[in-house]
């Protein structure tokens, strides 16, 4: 089971990173479009936050793991605003990458990363442009935990993780075709709970990167405005499921399932932008586990309730979301004393029918389990 999980993971990550190239296709009233293909190579030497006893230094070496490095290449494509996604976001690049990490650590390895890439224009200046940039991917070629042969490593305890990086990138052209940009991320590795131990590394990532423009760059400043859409609220209900292992018996072999409905009002503030509150209904089937990690009964005990509220971006039909909740009803916690983060990428099939999965954590770093959900919306014109 654990495999098979981690592949619909990898395809639906790939599925998901295909519908970008075809944005810019979309608007059938445009006969001929042309998207700006640029290539960039970036390198990285950052920070390993010290988030767990491993990283600290519960190692073979006896060390602080301290310093990271990585090189990565992107594929990146834009164009002047040919569908009205685009000019909602100020004209984003997009595309798709590929990251080769450092930890200087052979109890990690080095592993490869893909994923998709989202850029986001914050400032555009005369000459300076600041982008947001989003990358949401897999990442494969760990040195995983091995009870014989890596016991300390308490941080990856699978061979694949989530790869997931929130940043800002400046650029500035040195020439017609070649920029020079400058920028800092965080970055996060983990499968979910998925596969434990599951601790996860957190990084933060200072880099450098030069981007080619092979066939020159778009004119992003004369791009059309969006138009004012009609604005949404809606109602949307989400199922969801999960595997995953507890975090108190984080170095056995039992998997427990968790399943749930979650009911969001979502209000649209702008083009991109909505948010609303929700509610979570899940049940644990790990929550009345023995002490040795077992299976135990099953009743009430293991339903959880919680509280959230989420925000949402959408891109044509593809959606970011994520936001903070907290457990109004939970066995372990407690009720009202632990707060909860979710967050996650979906696509929408149709109007009302959406697919995604999500990442739930505590704390904003110990990851709880990977949310794989189908989800239906009710739409309400204010």
């Amino acid at each position: 089971m654990k495999p098979s999980l981690l592949r619909i993971l990898a395809i639906s990550v790939l599925i998901l990173y295909q519908t970008f190239p075809t944005f810019s296709q979309t608007d059938s009233s445009k006969s001929k479009t042309r998207d700006y293909l640029s290539i960039a190579l970036a390198y990285t030497n950052g920070n390993i936050l010290p988030t767990n006893p491993f990283v600290k230094g519960e190692n073979l070496s006896g060390k602080p793991l301290l310093y990271h490095q990585a090189v990565s290449a992107k594929l990146l494509w834009q164009n002047p605003g040919y569908t009205e996604w685009q000019r909602v976001y100020h004209i984003p690049y997009y595309g798709v990458g590929y990251n080769k990490a450092n930890f200087n650590s052979k109890e990690l390895g080095s592993p490869n990363s893909v994923y998709g890439v989202l850029g986001i224009p914050v400032v555009r200046m005369k000459k300076l442009e600041l982008y947001s940039e989003f990358q949401f991917g897999v990442a494969w070629n760990w040195n995983k935990y091995d009870s014989v042969t890596n016991p300390k490593n308490i941080a990856i305890g699978g061979g694949m993780t989530v790869h997931l990086n929130i940043g800002f990138n400046a650029f500035y052209p040195i020439s017609k075709h070649l920029d020079l940009g400058a920028g800092v991320a965080f970055t996060h590795f983990s499968n979910g709970g998925f596969e434990r131990p599951n601790r996860g590394l957190n990084l933060l990532s200072p880099s450098v990167e030069l981007k080619y423009h092979p066939g020159g760059r778009p004119d992003t400043r004369k791009a059309p405005r969006a138009g004012k859409l009609p604005k949404q609220n809606e109602f949307y209900l989400m199922l969801g499921y999960g595997d995953h292992q507890m975090v108190e018996h984080e170095l056995d072999t039992n998997y427990y399932a968790v399943g749930g409905l979650s009911a969001f009002y979502l209000m649209q503030h702008t083009n991109a932008f909505k948010s609303g509150p929700g509610l979570d209904f899940n049940f644990w089937w790990s929550l009345t586990a023995r002490e040795n990690g077992s299976p135990g009964p099953v009743g009430w005990d293991n339903l959880t309730i919680g509280a959230f509220y989420q925000i949402e971006f959408e891109l044509n039909r593809l959606s970011l979301h994520g936001g903070v909740g907290n457990y109004l009803r939970h066995l372990n916690y407690g009720n009202y004393e632990q707060f909860y983060q979710r967050v996650g990428v979906k696509y929408h099939f149709t109007d009302h029918l959406s697919a995604g999965v999500n990442v739930r954590s505590i704390n904003f770093m110990l990851a709880e389990f990977l949310e794989f959900h189908l989800g239906y919306r009710f739409y309400r014109l204010r």
